[in-house]
């Protein structure tokens, strides 16, 4: 027995050697690392869900601690075979077996040295890191609904991973992370040389450190992660700060948070070689946003980024981002400034200095999906301000960073006007966006061209059609050239325009060419659709051609009423010295019938400006009656015809006048004037050569030779002598662009105009007489005829004689004033011995004392004022017999008000005169046309 026991004793011993020795063999021995290393990838696939390889093998070093050591652990990426989500070099750490004994895994000092994590996305948006479909059943303990609520397994609020690190580190060395995404270029290297993670205790802070560049720019990483308190992790750059500062909901992390970021940029150029783009701009910036998590949501909000270059240029953004899964919840107002306050272009009113100086765009979201928006784009040449329900003014996709740096929008779309009604809508690509280079867009036109004439009056009227067409940009920031433009009118028949041309530089207007056409059948028609007084004109053509080669400037246009011909050129070579802008205005014919009608129609063009202008300043009541001075409503002079329409009524069903939404005129502080009047006040010598061969008028033909010239600043025209059918005028024009740039003065004689004609022409139907004089010293501001007269300052002289008046003329308002008053017969005509206007003129305030006018029985003198400002006037008249001043009047009269409609008073005012100095007889050669009472001695 004893020997048995000895044997069995002895097998036990050999037993448990060969046992120890076979653990030690597995645990420990280099001989099986290999297959210790199979089975820790198979046992890391089935707890991860995905392959895991270890191709140098486990170390295991045995004692009470277990030091593990694993070589070469790969994770390959299950979306891309070819491609390594994760390789490990040495991935160590120590397990207690007495941890192991009790079933519990607890990893100390882990250590990572070499890993590189791999991130990837191809052109289809496919991951490294995505999973593999699978048909696993879930593990429904791990996600089986709490009582209380929650939906996960843990209610510890500081999430499942909290006490992890309790009383450990985690150390990483020496690894990568690389993120390349192939649908927009950006790449990331992070290599961190050292990174630490560790917590003293489970109610310690995790604390994180770290060291290394991204992309290569050093930076250091510090962070502090209290358990369901707020955490802050900040990333310091030698030129970059950024600071993340989180909170969690009240209910732990799981539940929801909050994180506001905050980045501070002392150099942008360091921003850009971070992102790896191309370092080609200069300055500071700053960015601050919240980001909101909660359970179903996620949200960008109170962002701000503000950003200045060194040249001056700045970006403004703030707002929200809303809701992220909703791109419709977006409120953001955008604010780019191309220059600084100090460094401002002054207003310019040519083309060539025209600048773009900012744009701010304003984005609302609103409950129904539909944001409001607005986008004022501002130059030193005009503001175009328009707002309204619809699309972003500026929308971008497909952002990326090319290959060699540069930083891409591959989808633009730029939509300028109202949004119910873009005018202009640009779409394309830029290649290049922080050089502006690699411009490539596409230009679509939809004008509508009562809008452009006038857009209080014609905000909803396709009366005048629209003006479509397209052109091409091309180029960068230094040359961008227009090609395959042409553009037409569409939608009328009131007038037909054609444009085409091509400019090789658009940014100053270099190798430019462009021809305009335009036609309109009849100038009545289309008068009429502008709610005007129609002026038969006839058909109508206008041709322009505009072109440069160079320095060389040259443009020609023509205009043509029936066999009437008008033609314009001009030369201009900037390259000169002194250059010189050199032209002729020449015609082998033109008819003054047809040139009457030219400048009448024009006359009521002009009037759209004043009418616009009392729209926008609210002077017309809605009733359309005007308001005098002593608050009472008066009718307009000319009352509409009953088949006429009023403005406000619409044509066709549609507002042609004021619509009810009444729209604002996208245009503003608009500085920049018609080409031919920029360049008259750009300061540019001119020499201008004007020659109508042959002016043919009803009674014979004539012609007129004169120049307009301008040197040393210094304007002058004329003069323009001219005869027609026994009528002549002589006229001179002066401007001095140095003293009183904004001034015309106006200066001459004309004579032998039939009153009658005139009268004629101005529609009156009562029979009229006589031969008008005049001379005039005036001046004023050359902005418009509008301008002119309500600025007009100087004299003049206005008289006629041997006229005959219709005696109905004379019956002031019907109101009892018999023509017998004024002369001996009672025939239905009175003559006019004489009349003579002295006329003083004062900021557009025409005034008199002396102006009178003789038949052969009476004297009128007439004193008071008229303001061609504000369209009133305050006139007083006294008839007399001839040769008797001192005698009582017997119809003195005023006429006070509106100049549409003045108050007429009869019997008003003083009936008796007398001199001052007691003069009471009259000369005994009497003075045709000068006050009698002026007269007495």
């Amino acid at each position: 027995m004893p020997r048995l026991i000895k044997r069995i004793a002895t097998l036990l011993a050999v037993l448990i050697g060969v046992g120890i020795f076979a653990v030690w063999l597995l645990l420990s021995s280099s001989i099986l690392s290999t297959v210790r290393g199979d089975l820790t990838a198979r046992l890391l696939s089935k707890e991860l869900g995905q392959v895991v390889r270890i191709t140098g093998g486990v170390r295991v070093e045995l004692g009470s601690v277990l030091h593990v050591v694993t070589d070469g652990l790969v994770l390959p990426s299950q979306a891309m075979p070819d491609v390594s989500l994760a390789e490990i070099g040495q991935l160590e750490f120590n397990v207690a077996v007495r941890d192991l004994l009790k079933g519990r895994l607890n990893l100390l000092d882990l250590q990572v040295a070499g890993a590189k994590l791999a991130l990837v996305v191809d052109q289809d948006g496919t991951s490294s890191w995505s999973t593999a479909k699978t048909n696993a059943p879930r593990d429904t303990a791990s996600v089986s609904p709490d009582p209380n609520g929650s939906s996960g397994p843990s209610k510890d609020k500081a999430g499942p991973s909290a006490g992890f690190l309790a009383g450990h580190k985690i150390q990483v060395q020496n690894s990568t992370v690389t993120y390349r995404d192939a649908r927009n270029g950006l790449e990331l290297d992070l290599a961190m040389t050292s990174l630490k993670l560790s917590q003293k205790d489970r109610s310690s802070p995790v604390v994180l450190q770290g060291a290394g560049t991204l992309n290569g720019q050093e930076m250091s990483l510090n962070g502090t992660f209290p358990q369901a308190q707020p955490f802050k992790l900040a990333a310091a750059f030698s030129q970059i700060n950024v600071m993340l500062d989180g909170t969690p909901d009240q209910d732990g992390y799981d539940a929801g948070y909050s994180a506001a970021l905050s980045v501070d940029i002392s150099e942008l150029g360091q921003l850009l070689d971070v992102l790896k783009l191309e370092k080609t701009v200069s300055g500071t910036g700053q960015i601050s946003a919240v980001f909101k998590k909660s359970k179903g949501s996620a949200r960008i909000e109170d962002l701000d980024v503000d950003v200045t270059l060194d040249g001056g240029q700045s970006l403004k953004l703030t707002g929200d981002l809303g809701e992220l899964s909703d791109p419709s919840d977006v409120t953001l107002d955008t604010r780019i400034r191309l220059f600084s306050q100090v460094n401002q272009p002054p207003p310019t009113k040519t083309w060539l200095d025209l600048k773009l100086i900012g744009i701010d765009m304003q984005l609302i979201a609103q409950p129904d999906g539909v944001p409001q928006r607005r986008m004022v784009i501002e130059t030193n040449g005009f503001v175009l301000d328009t707002s309204g329900e619809g699309p972003p003014p500026v929308s971008f996709s497909e952002v990326s960073r090319t290959p060699d740096g540069k930083l891409k929008i591959g989808k633009l779309a730029l939509l300028l006007g109202p949004p119910e009604a873009q005018f202009v809508v640009l779409e394309g690509a830029i290649a290049d966006v922080l050089q502006l280079a690699g411009i490539n867009i596409e230009g679509t036109l939809a004008i509508p061209v009562a809008s452009l004439i006038a857009p209080q009056l014609f905000q909803t009227s396709d009366v005048l059609g629209v003006v479509s067409g397209g052109f091409q940009l091309i180029g960068d920031i230094d040359e961008l050239s227009l090609s395959d433009l042409n553009a037409e009118s569409q939608g009328t028949d009131l007038w037909h325009l054609n444009v085409a041309g091509s400019i090789k530089n658009v940014l100053d207007f270099s190798d430019l060419a462009l021809d305009i056409t335009a036609n309109v059948p009849s100038g009545a028609e289309l008068l009429k659709a502008l709610k005007l007084e129609p002026i038969e004109t006839g058909p109508m053509t206008l041709t322009s051609k505009l072109s440069n080669s160079g320095t060389e400037w040259e443009s020609r246009i023509t205009i043509a009423v029936a066999e009437s011909q008008l033609g314009f050129s001009l030369d201009l070579d900037v390259a000169d010295p002194h250059p010189v802008v050199r032209g002729r205005i020449e015609s082998d014919l033109i008819k003054v019938a047809h040139l009457r009608d030219i400048v009448t129609a024009a006359l009521q063009v002009a009037k759209l400006n004043d009418l616009e202008q009392s729209e926008s300043d609210g002077n017309t009541p809605a009733d359309g009656l005007l308001e005098s001075e002593d608050g009472k409503k008066t009718e307009p002079l000319v009352l509409p015809k009953p088949e006429q329409t009023d403005l406000a009524e619409s044509e066709g069903g549609g507002a042609a006048g004021a619509s009810d939404t009444n729209l604002p005129d996208p245009f503003r502080n608009v500085s920049l004037q018609p080409m031919g009047r920029s360049i008259l006040m750009s300061g540019m010598d001119l020499s201008i050569t004007i020659d109508l061969k042959n002016i043919e008028g009803a009674k014979g033909s004539s012609s007129l030779k004169s120049d307009l010239e301008m040197k040393d600043l210094k304007a002058r025209l004329g003069p323009l002598k001219f005869e027609y059918d026994g009528a002549h005028f002589d006229i001179s024009g002066s401007m001095d662009l140095n003293e009183n740039p904004d001034i015309l003065k106006l200066s001459g004689s004309t004579g032998g105009w039939d009153f009658g004609e005139i009268m004629q022409s101005l529609r009156f139907k009562k029979s009229a007489s006589g031969v008008l004089n005049a001379n005039f010293d005036v001046s004023g501001s050359h902005a418009s005829v509008r301008d002119f007269l309500a600025t007009m300052n100087g004299n003049a002289n206005v008289s006629m004689k041997h006229g005959r008046i219709d005696s109905q003329l004379l019956d002031l308002a019907g109101l009892g004033v018999i023509p017998w008053l004024f002369s001996k017969d009672r025939g239905p005509t009175v003559n006019i011995v004489c009349a003579r206007a002295p006329l003083h003129i004062s900021n557009g305030r025409i005034s008199t004392k002396q102006t009178v006018m003789e038949t052969d029985r009476v004297q009128i003198v007439l004193l008071g004022n008229v303001d061609l400002k504000h369209k009133s006037l305050d006139i007083a008249g006294q008839p007399r017999r001839i040769g008797k001043p001192l005698s009582r009047s017997p119809w003195p009269f005023t006429a006070v008000g509106p100049m549409a409609k003045p108050k007429i008073k009869v019997k008003d005012g003083p009936r008796r005169l007398r001199r001052s100095d007691g003069a009471s007889s009259m000369p005994e050669r009497r003075q045709l046309c000068i006050p009698d009472i002026l007269q007495l001695k």
